[in-house]
Formats: structure tokens, C-alpha cells, sequence
């Protein structure tokens, strides 16, 4: 009966948690940023797969692929984030968040100042991660 209770608590904290992330503004705008790098990954690189953007010699190819490697890393870190109940370990992996937007504001930069098309629609990732910088210094904030 105990070890019900425990699994069906369990259960509901995960839930719970799986709620709270869904209207973490935070987790939506790096959803957004994910789907909008994979796009523009897939435009600039001709529709390639992760695997053959990273096994490639072409510039634009790595800058992409890295594009979309470090968008992917962003959400589970806010996941892991907002799971932590441990406060201080909960703002060493907000912090550690900045890492990632940094690096995807670096590969805009990097696609844009290589010979691509579709340089409008990496401004416009840019300015995403503008906001998405803005809510994340927010986020931190919150936290302390």
C-alpha cells in the first residue's frame, strides 16, 4: 500500500512538473528557437541530415549543424533546471544556460558571415535569441 502511494505521488510530481515546464515561457521560446534553427539548418544545408552536415567539409554545413546541436541542448537544460529542487544546483543550471545562448548567438554570426542564402532568416534567429536572452536574465533573476 505504501510503495502504491509513494509510485502514484511520484506519478503526479511528474505530472506536476511536465505542467510547469509546458507554460515556463523560458521553455517555450527555446521550442521555438529549436524548431526555427532546425529549419534554417535544413534551408541553408539543402535539406541535409545532422549526420552528413557534421561529416562534411563545407563551412556553412558545420556552422549549422552546430546551429541545431546547441539549439537541442537548450531544452533539456531547462528541464533540468526546473526539475532540481536543490536551490543552489538549480541556479548553476540556469546559469549554465547562458553556455548555450551564447554559442547559438556565435553560430548565427558564423552562418551569417559565410557565403549562404537565407541570411534574413538567421537575423531573425538572432533577434529570437535576443528575446530568449532577455527571458532567460529574467528567469535567473527569479531564481535568487
Amino acid at each position: 500500500m505504501l510503495v502504491d502511494l509513494c509510485c502514484y505521488f511520484k506519478g503526479e510530481m511528474k505530472n506536476y512538473q511536465e505542467h510547469r515546464l509546458s507554460h515556463l515561457n523560458l521553455y517555450k521560446k527555446s521550442l521555438e528557437i529549436f524548431k526555427l534553427s532546425r529549419q534554417i539548418a535544413s534551408y541553408v544545408t539543402n535539406d541535409k541530415t545532422i549526420l552528413s552536415m557534421c561529416s562534411s567539409v563545407k563551412n556553412y554545413d558545420l556552422y549549422a549543424d552546430s546551429l541545431v546541436m546547441n539549439s537541442l541542448g537548450l531544452v533539456p537544460k531547462i528541464a533540468e533546471t526546473e526539475t532540481q529542487e536543490n536551490p543552489v544546483l538549480k541556479l548553476k543550471y540556469a546559469k549554465s544556460l547562458h553556455y548555450f545562448i551564447d554559442c547559438l548567438y556565435e553560430d548565427c554570426l558564423n552562418l551569417e558571415s559565410s557565403k549562404i542564402s537565407g541570411k534574413d532568416f538567421v537575423r531573425m534567429l538572432r533577434k529570437e535569441l535576443i528575446l530568449l536572452k532577455r527571458m532567460y536574465r529574467s528567469y535567473v533573476k527569479s531564481l535568487l
